[in-house]
């Protein structure tokens, strides 16, 4: 059996240091939990590792930047649940020792029946084009697949992409969105396409779905 969204999900900013969100309760059977983290402007965010639960989560991939500046970067971190319970109701803390403004987004995946979770496969581009893709990645299993982006795009509405949309949205400057997509076995590359070539930096991060194992426990 597949992985599903876990449709549930919700998205803030805020330029404190550190950044507490509110308290996410996940879905009911969540055992994965992503965060997309969107700085605006040319500087990266500083400060190391958000944590969910009082537990530091894992960077799916480097951190992602749309290449002319002021533009804005983007970075993917997830947590898995130690033994295939719901994640807890929890709030995250994000380091911003830079206090820049934050764009945060949560999203959550339920597993398969008789499956976990173990996150492993993850990608990254950063370019200037028509149709910008996070990079091509492989996993076993039905697997469920988180992908985000931020462009240079004001108004930022793509005409299509490769998943389901958490959310597309203009954030000032800048532009950014998150997608999800369950596929069959196989590769798969997340995607999107601009209604005109423009800079960007996105990311993905994909399931090993399996038995046995899992990277962090909450």
């Amino acid at each position: 059996m597949a992985h599903t969204f876990g449709n549930n999900s919700t998205r803030a900013s805020s330029s404190s240091s550190p950044i507490t969100t509110a308290t996410f309760t996940p879905t009911s059977g969540s055992t994965v939990l992503v965060l997309f983290l969107w700085v605006q402007g040319g500087t990266n965010r500083a400060g190391g590792s958000p944590t969910y639960n009082g537990v530091a989560m894992n960077q799916a991939n480097s951190t992602q930047k749309a290449a002319a500046s002021p533009e804005s970067s983007m970075e993917i971190w997830y947590v898995v649940s130690s033994d295939g319970t719901t994640l807890p109701a929890a709030t995250a803390s994000i380091p911003n020792t830079g206090s820049l403004t934050i764009h945060y987004q949560f999203a959550t995946g339920k597993a398969g029946a008789g499956t976990t979770s173990s996150y492993s496969a993850a990608s990254g581009n950063n370019a200037t084009a028509t149709n910008p893709t996070a990079g091509t990645l492989t996993a076993p299993s039905n697997p469920i697949t988180f992908s985000g982006i931020a462009s240079g795009a004001q108004t930022w509405a793509p005409s299509a992409q490769t998943g389901t949309a958490i959310i597309n949205d203009d954030i000032g400057a800048t532009g950014c969105g998150s997608q999800y997509n369950v596929s069959s076995t196989g590769s798969i590359t997340p995607g999107w396409t601009f209604a005109t070539s423009d800079d960007y930096g996105a990311g993905a991060v994909r399931d090993r779905q399996g038995r046995s194992g899992h990277d962090l426990v909450v």
